[in-house]
């Protein structure tokens, strides 16, 4: 079973976790996108962009790949790389040149992660033997553009299967897409352990439990207008208490108010990954407010080191925290829930602890781990390959 995965630098941290554990269990070249727009994600932070354009096996073009050996198998890592002025249109050819590796390579499965850029619907040219991952069945507030409709109709549209990572959307995503229920497959995430072979960067980092932790790209729907008040409010009972927010964005709300808080610390730019794992291991519990959802690599990225989670009840948010198991589960813009969450997790630390405990024993093994995630879609694959 030869399968071809053909990542995004954004996705990196859940890909590079998935890849772990199913290139135990199948024959998988792992392919990704590389192009001036896109050179920094959660496992990658590239400075300089290799200057041809072409496909190239991924340390060959970039040797701080390198770091990744005994991780993934380096000898089927490879980047699509599309570089200079242009690089749009530079992208059709390298698409094009990356239809012609498939083909000569002949996969028996490709399984895509997110839907073609218009550069990239010449690989639709393969299509039948295509696999996507839906990591938002649903657009997030603010990023439903007429580009992302198209790409996601012409997706949803020629490619035969489809996987899901929460249960919660299934029904909506079908009706919404009018699509027959045979084509959608349900899966999961698991904890991003690929996060544990990183070295944290303790410089500048806050003693070990004396904060709670906001991580992510800074966006509308990240419920951060209900986060800094709800901070405020509990702070009042908790003044040991310290918020860090850490991510790069723009905000859509005036946060002059904050600046002044001596218990709220705001990281507003692109955080690294040795610095975001320095965050994770020494923090209490994150907080992830958001106003919609569908699922959440914050919340996988808490998971790897057993870090108990505040979230809203949007999307499959609950379905992930599971409330009062591995977190707790409040209604979404609601500032005063959040507060109480926030003072509650704080005031008892031996609910953390057990929270902690419990995720630890879930996603290590069994039904919530990569192993059942990994052995359930190698089944897609030799179906996809029929």
């Amino acid at each position: 079973m030869k399968v071809a995965y053909l990542g995004k630098i954004q996705l990196s941290d859940v890909d590079l976790s998935y890849l772990h554990e199913a290139e135990q269990m199948a024959d998988i070249t792992y392919i990704m996108e590389v192009t001036p727009r896109f050179l920094k994600g959660p496992a990658f932070n590239i400075e300089r962009i290799y200057p041809k354009s072409g496909i190239f096996k991924a340390t060959d073009a970039y040797p701080e790949f390198r770091k990744l050996g005994g991780f993934i198998n380096m000898d089927k890592f490879y980047v699509v790389n599309t570089c200079g002025h242009l690089w749009q249109l530079k992208a059709f050819w390298t698409n094009l040149l990356l239809v012609l590796f498939l083909l000569r390579r002949n996969f028996d499965a490709i399984h895509l992660v997110w839907p073609p850029n218009i550069y990239e619907f010449v690989l639709y040219a393969l299509k039948g033997k295509m696999l996507l991952t839906v990591h938002d069945p649903f657009p997030h507030s603010g990023l439903d553009t007429f580009i992302v409709r198209l790409r996601r109709k012409f997706a949803f549209m020629l490619i035969p299967r489809l996987i899901i990572l929460n249960k919660s959307q299934r029904l909506d995503f079908l009706k919404y897409y009018s699509l027959s229920p045979e084509r959608v497959i349900d899966s999961q995430l698991s904890s991003y352990t690929y996060l544990r072979t990183v070295t944290p960067d303790t410089e500048g980092i806050p003693a070990k439990d004396s904060y709670i932790l906001f991580a992510g790209k800074i966006s509308q729907y990240k419920g951060l207008d209900y986060l800094l008040p709800a901070m405020q409010q509990a702070a009042r009972q908790c003044n040991d208490c310290r918020l860090v927010v850490a991510g790069g964005g723009n905000f859509h709300f005036d946060i002059t108010p904050y600046l002044s808080c001596g218990y709220i610390d705001i990281r507003n730019r692109f955080i690294p990954d040795s610095e975001l794992v320095a965050l994770i291991k020494n923090c209490r519990f994150m907080v992830c407010p958001y106003t919609d959802a569908t699922q959440s690599g914050v919340i996988m990225s808490a998971f790897a080191f057993c870090k108990p989670v505040v979230a809203t009840n949007v999307g499959g948010l609950p379905e992930m925290v599971s409330h009062q198991r591995y977190g707790l589960i409040v209604k979404e813009k609601d500032t005063t829930a959040l507060a109480e969450a926030i003072t509650d997790l704080w005031t008892h630390p031996d609910k953390t602890t057990a929270y902690a405990e419990q995720i630890d024993s879930d996603y290590s093994s069994g039904d919530k781990s990569w192993c059942h995630v990994a052995q359930m879609l190698c089944q897609e694959y030799q179906h996809t390959a029929k």
